[in-house]
């Protein structure tokens, strides 16, 4: 409405100021038409004036001439003085413009006054100036007659021919100039009268405007000083019965307005508040909060808490300036009692602290229990290798696929619960490397081929992308989404076939976008359930899935997966004709790699070339030592013992350089901890040979990049036969020799009859098997372990009371990897759960402590010659 108010004002301004201009023009024009009028009449009293003097100069001197008497004389003077000086004015005061041209004529107003006239001035054009002059030449003519006629007292030279002639032509010439002047004012009068005409009715139509602008506007005013009206009242009421307090002070901090609230919320008592200041009307416990420049500067939710009848209140207090009409600043102060909201506010936070803490914990629990669950796992799946190289029946046979089976389900849904368990801890890192897709693409597809082979489908596979392309991407997790997604397309799918395409989109100098799309010939997917796919813990439900198992996260491990990688994944499916996953990801391209020695890809192991090589093994545990130096005595490697990280540093600082080909290096030990001897190992002395960490924890990616520059590769403790030597492999290269992954018993081991009985929770073979050896160097081993650690849990205890959980958590650890190496799972198991005790220092250890006397008696008691 005041945007209309102001637009309509500028409005009626300027129609005021067109108003004037006409009205001034028209007083103007009016002004002239007068003027013009006065010249006519001027003219004519004029003409009039010289008419009646000449008559009575005429009649005097006729008279004077008749009688001859004295007064008929003196009268004749008078009347001659009188036309000389009319005439003498007259000529006296003719105007020439420039061009000496008559443009003016003056002549007073009284003809018998020669001094202080007023005088009329009109315009002549040169025509009627022409005229006038022949016509007072006429009159001056004239006079010169009856000047003669007196002076002979002769009447004949007034009523001579010459006499009456001239004085016809006075009169003729008087009257055309005058007609002629009448004529020409009458032509302007009529020009000015139209303008004038043309002036008036404007003015008339800008003042009917003008005055429906001014009545709007006058309309407006009075509508808007109605609504000041209303909302000065509403925002009265509101501000009155709002549950913020407001208040306003001028420059000197003077209350000049409070609302009822405002007086609430900060307890003020006085009857009359205004025109006081805050500091001597809010009580003290109040005004001792409030900051010393509350109102000179604006403040924004600042919080201030007070405690009113014994009760913690707490304000979110506002202020900003503002100026009034005279631009003087007042302060506006805005409070609110938050006192609820903040109570609320501290009891979410506490809850979110106290549901992130039980997520963690149910992440790490996650975590831990599905760790733990792997041991026995993999010596099922161990169990069952084994018994598929022997002599079974259709019915065994049987009974052991399906427990492959069960097995191998039950070890990826673990492996799938500890990603999603990384995922939601924001764990899950990406860790890059340089490799050949077609080689990666090609060792996947040796694990995923039989799986699709045992249900009859056909692979097909279709590589768009040049042999030698290598990216720079993870290539552990590049394989996983590859083969969940294979696994899921093999899964739906009971006849047909299942495709593999890989093809570059787009590739720029350093990067390639790769599609990769897994298409099969299996169920389908409802277009309405195509999305709810790749959430987590999400499984289709029909009749047709039921029998399908899984843990529902393995979709959307891929999901993340890719978009870790800045990638996308979909899915294109329809009901009864198959699926189509479809995802990219943007990989770094990378130089040429050397293909990587194919795991797996025969059933024999080649022995390593240690002719001439020595090995430096950093082992606290002398029986951990002695099964290393048996696993690489096929090897002939000469190999060396420290017992700590202290003394593996003595020994390399006395020996030259590459003195050693490898160092395998223990983390936990006494002194002195692998890390930190192999840091200073390899920055402090500058070795250069590789060293190996040996560990019964489990060693994750995260952990594999901390310390990547000091250990060359992990090996996990309890160890294997063949992972040991692949993880060699690298550094001393193979004879030409290939042994069985099976290595069989020696023909000594029909003695074992002689030695002692072993635990029956493991397969002697088996284990004789991890370590490499034969089953009666096996046993040896056992005996020199249950001679070493039968008597641990007395020190473990002794420890305990010291309360040195350090040396205890150390003693722990040693016995959990050697029972792992040889094969005690139980004993191995909870000598895990006694570590992790003792690693957080927890009061569960003195509860764990006599199960682990019990597994580790229940070992020992088992040899005769334990005491």
């Amino acid at each position: 409405m005041l945007h209309k108010l102001k637009y309509i004002l500028v409005t009626i301004t300027v129609l005021s100021l067109i108003f004037v201009c006409c009205m001034i023009c028209y007083v103007s024009a009016n002004s002239q038409l007068i003027n013009y009028e006065k010249s006519k009449n001027s003219l004519l009293n004029f003409n009039n004036t010289y008419d009646k003097v000449f008559n009575e100069l005429v009649a005097e001197a006729k008279n004077y001439i008749s009688t001859g008497n004295a007064p008929a004389k003196y009268k004749f003077t008078n009347y001659a003085n009188n036309f000389i000086s009319c005439n003498n004015v007259n000529i006296n005061y003719l105007r020439f413009s420039d061009s000496q041209e008559l443009s003016d004529f003056e002549i007073p107003n009284d003809h018998s006054k020669t001094s202080n006239n007023v005088y009329t001035t009109f315009s002549l054009d040169s025509k009627e100036q022409d005229l006038l002059l022949s016509s007072l030449n006429s009159y001056n003519q004239l006079l010169d007659i009856i000047l003669l006629a007196v002076d002979q007292k002769n009447m004949s030279y007034i009523n001579s021919y010459t006499f009456m002639n001239l004085y016809g032509t006075k009169n003729s010439i008087s009257n055309t100039y005058t007609e002629h002047f009448m004529e020409r004012i009458a032509e302007k009068e009529a020009r000015l009268e139209y303008f004038l005409h043309v002036i008036s009715t404007f003015s008339i139509f800008v003042g009917i405007v003008l005055g429906f602008f001014a009545s709007k506007a006058v309309s407006l005013y009075l509508k808007n000083n109605q609504y000041n009206a209303y909302f000065n009242q509403l925002y009265s009421k509101a501000i009155e019965n709002a549950d913020v307090g407001m208040a306003i002070v001028d420059k000197h901090y003077k209350y000049e307005y409070m609302n009822a609230t405002y007086k609430q919320l900060l307890n003020i008592q006085s009857p009359n508040p205004l025109g006081q200041t805050s500091f001597s009307l809010l009580p003290e416990e109040i005004s001792a909060t409030l900051p010393s420049h509350s109102f000179a500067e604006n403040q924004k939710n600042i919080f201030l808490s007070y405690t009113h009848e014994g009760e913690i209140r707490c304000i979110n207090y506002n202020c900003f300036a503002i100026f009034d009409d005279k631009d003087e600043p007042k302060f506006v102060s805005l409070i609110q009692d938050c006192t609820e909201s903040k109570r609320k506010d501290n009891e979410l936070k506490q809850q979110l602290k106290e549901i992130e803490f039980f997520a963690n914990a149910k992440s790490s629990f996650i975590a831990n229990v599905s760790h733990e669950i792997k041991t026995p796992l993999n010596v099922i799946s161990g169990m069952v290798h084994i018994l598929k190289s022997t002599e079974l029946t259709d019915k065994q046979s049987d009974i052991l696929s399906k427990i492959h089976i069960s097995s191998e389900l039950l070890l990826n849904i673990i492996n799938d619960v500890l990603d999603i368990s990384k995922i939601q801890k924001s764990n899950f890192v990406l860790y890059p490397s340089d490799f050949n897709l077609l080689d990666m693409l090609n060792e996947s597809e040796e694990i995923f081929r039989p799986i699709i082979s045992n249900k009859g489908l056909e692979f097909i596979k279709e590589f768009q992308f040049p042999s030698d392309l290598c990216l720079s991407v993870d290539k552990t997790r590049l394989a996983q989404v590859l083969l969940n997604l294979v696994n899921n397309a093999c899964k739906f799918t009971n006849a047909g076939h299942i495709r593999l395409i890989v093809e570059p989109l787009e590739r720029q100098s350093k990067s390639v976008l790769l599609k990769f799309t897994i298409e099969d010939t299996g169920l389908g997917i409802e277009e309405n359930d195509a999305a709810k796919v790749f959430q987590e813990f999400e499984q289709l439900e029909n009749h047709l899935t039921k029998q399908h198992q899984g843990t529902g996260l393995g979709l959307a491990i891929c999901k993340h997966i890719v978009n870790a990688m800045g990638g996308d994944i979909w899915v294109e499916s329809q009901k009864g004709f198959g699926s189509k996953f479809q995802f990219t990801i943007w990989a770094r391209t990378a130089d040429s790699v050397a293909s990587e020695v194919p795991y797996g890809t025969s059933n024999a192991l080649q022995i390593l070339n240690g002719k001439g090589h020595r090995v430096l093994v950093v082992e606290d545990t002398e029986l951990n030592y002695e099964v290393t130096q048996n696993m690489l005595a096929d090897s002939q490697i000469i190999c060396e013992h420290a017992c700590d990280g202290q003394e593996a540093i003595d020994m390399c600082v006395k020996v030259p350089e590459n003195y050693y080909t490898v160092i395998l290096m223990d983390i936990h030990m006494p002194v002195m901890d692998g890390y930190t001897a192999a840091e200073i190992l390899k920055t402090e002395i500058g070795i250069t040979c590789p060293i190996i960490a040996l560990t019964a924890t489990n060693i994750d990616n995260q952990t594999k990049e901390k310390y990547k520059g000091i250990m060359d590769d992990f090996i996990s403790k309890p160890f294997r036969y063949h992972d040991f030597h692949r993880a060699l492999l690298p550094y001393f290269g193979s004879d030409k020799t290939a042994v069985p992954l099976s290595i069989p018993p020696e023909a000594d081991s029909e003695a074992d009859s002689e030695t002692e009985e072993v635990p029956n929770d493991f397969s002697l073979a088996e284990a004789a098997k991890n370590l490499g050896c034969s089953e009666k160097q096996y046993i040896k081993h056992l005996t020199k372990f249950k001679t070493s650690y039968a008597h641990v849990d007395n020190d473990i205890q002794e420890l305990l009371l010291d309360k040195n959980f350090t040396e205890a958590h150390r003693i722990a650890h040693s016995v959990k990897g050697l029972a792992g190496t040889l094969g005690l799972l139980t004993l191995q198991q909870v000598a895990a759960e006694l570590e992790a005790a003792l690693k957080e220092e927890s009061e569960k250890a003195s509860t764990l402590l006599p199960i682990f006397r019990n597994e580790l008696d229940g070992v020992c008691k088992k040899s005769s010659g334990c005491n």
